[in-house]
């Protein structure tokens, strides 16, 4: 069994990011070939980074997920989920800002817990639309502290991996319930290039905050995230709160580690990958929390997959140089 449930998370994650993944290279497609073609690229780099954690994971065991931690944890997210769910319903916060400000106060007075509250955090950015009530809410929440707690030490160092648990917590109960997910159009147009641009600046600045400063991946993000979320809705009248979304969005990408990503460049060319995924995943299950991070986990696996990739090509040939 202790076998078995790591298993289960990786696949969880895995079958998760691919399905967004491989919706987002046939929306592009249909709407630019080579955005398709790109797309389709950075799928495979995200199935290379999958195998190679498979390969991981076979031999990995996990402890008992009813010891206090886990289910602490558990229950972390759970309360993270209904926090930012009630900020957004019944005080009236952006999603963006109340997720941020969930995860910063649990970062600054329970650092413990910070990491699985702002995991639930990304559940409570759910619409009301599709989760109706803090009953249903807190469904998806603790569906998604279920999964938290079997992707313990899954994917490493990745970033966007706890929107992606929130993700699924969101969707399974979405679909339980039988409501209609959220169809948003494709931007298209300057935007475009808008998103990308701030998708890659706010990588690049919460990775700078992480790992450079060391503040750490939490409050890397939600500094970002709030940046983001007060300052761009009051520049652009129209479209600041789509870019304040953008903004968080690669904040989660910029969460990776020092260790999956030791080089600056590199950073930049996943805040790309994150703004274009963005674009071309909107019509994708709209109003489920944790649709962002899936995108961040998803832009990051295919960068470390290539990475892999290339080190790997870079032994072999080292390897037959010496003999």
């Amino acid at each position: 069994m202790n076998r078995l449930v790591p298993r289960v998370g990786f696949l969880l994650l895995s079958v998760m990011v691919v399905i967004l993944l491989g919706y987002t290279v046939y929306e592009a497609w249909l709407t630019h070939p080579i955005a398709g073609m790109i797309v389709a690229v950075v799928l495979i780099g995200a199935l290379a980074e999958i195998l190679q954690e498979s390969r991981r994971v076979l031999f990995r065991e996990l402890p008992d997920l009813m010891q206090r931690e886990g289910i602490l944890n558990g229950i972390a997210v759970t309360g993270g989920a209904l926090a930012t769910y009630t900020l957004v319903c019944s005080v009236g916060l952006s999603a963006v800002n109340a997720s941020a400000l969930v995860a910063l106060i649990a970062a600054l007075t329970l650092p413990e817990y910070d990491v699985p509250v702002y995991c639930g955090s990304f559940v409570g950015m759910s619409s009301a639309l599709l989760l109706h009530t803090h009953w249903e809410l807190a469904v998806a929440g603790v569906v998604a502290g279920l999964v938290y707690m079997v992707t313990d030490g899954t994917f490493p160092g990745i970033g966007g991996k706890l929107g992606t648990i929130a993700f699924i917590g969101a969707v399974i109960t979405g679909l339980g319930l039988e409501r209609q997910f959220i169809i948003a159009p494709v931007p298209d147009g300057r935007l475009v290039f808008m998103i990308i641009a701030y998708a890659t600046i706010a990588t690049v600045a919460t990775y700078w905050l992480n790992v450079t400063r060391g503040h750490g991946a939490v409050i890397g993000s939600t500094v970002v995230g709030l940046a983001g979320g007060l300052i761009l809705p009051a520049i652009y009248a129209e479209t600041g709160p789509l870019l304040a979304v953008v903004v968080f969005c690669a904040s989660f990408t910029g969460m990776s580690s020092r260790e999956r990503f030791p080089r600056f460049p590199m950073v930049v060319v996943i805040g790309l990958i994150t703004g274009l995924v963005f674009v071309y995943s909107t019509p994708l299950l709209g109003g489920a929390g944790g649709k962002l991070g899936t995108i961040a986990f998803g832009s990051a696996l295919a960068a470390r997959g290539y990475m892999d990739l290339l080190e790997s090509r870079q032994t072999h040939s080292v390897e037959n140089a010496a003999t």
